[in-house]
């Protein structure tokens, strides 16, 4: 029988994630305004982040999230890694992740300790590229939005659109 031990991550808040996937393709939509707007960039949700036992938690901003997902294995195929946790020693792990397709998911991933380090290259450098072997294993402090995800999306629900007259 094997025993395998996770560390826990924050209480997700299950309401800021339904709004922020099922609003997904709108934020998709407007990432680059997230990555200019420091107030939007840095919206938390409980539950976003990476959780390794032996280190301090990682917990991620909307913005360091999305960034993820643009240059690292936090997205694989159509599935968008919110939430891992694991033993950076092992490489056990237990992630989540929301599909297109499949909505709420959790499985193991293969690449949990590359993850977990580009999350923490990202937050020490400001890039996702992994620099060294070693890895720095403090997150640094970091500002936090008083904004919410509501507030974020209704924001971008009032931006004018782009719409193309085919007429």
């Amino acid at each position: 029988m094997a025993i395998h031990f996770f560390a826990r991550p924050d209480k997700a808040n299950g309401q800021d994630l339904e709004i922020f996937f099922n609003n997904f393709d709108l934020i998709q939509e407007h990432k680059q305004l997230i990555f200019d707007t420091p107030e939007y960039y840095n919206i938390r949700i409980a539950g976003l982040g990476c959780f390794p036992l032996y280190t301090p938690s990682i917990k991620l901003s909307i913005g360091e999230l999305l960034k993820l997902w643009d240059e690292t294995d936090w997205k694989q195929d159509d599935k968008y890694f919110y939430c891992i946790t694991g033993s950076p020693l092992s490489g056990g792990n237990s992630s989540k992740y929301w599909s297109h397709k499949k909505g709420f998911k959790s499985m193991k991933t293969t690449v949990f300790t590359k993850q977990m380090r580009s999350a923490l290259w990202l937050l020490q450098t400001g890039s996702t590229e992994i620099k060294s072997n070693c890895t720095p294993v403090d997150p640094p402090e970091r500002a936090v939005s008083k904004l919410t995800v509501n507030d974020l999306i209704a924001t971008l629900n009032s931006l004018p659109t782009d719409t193309i007259d085919i007429y």
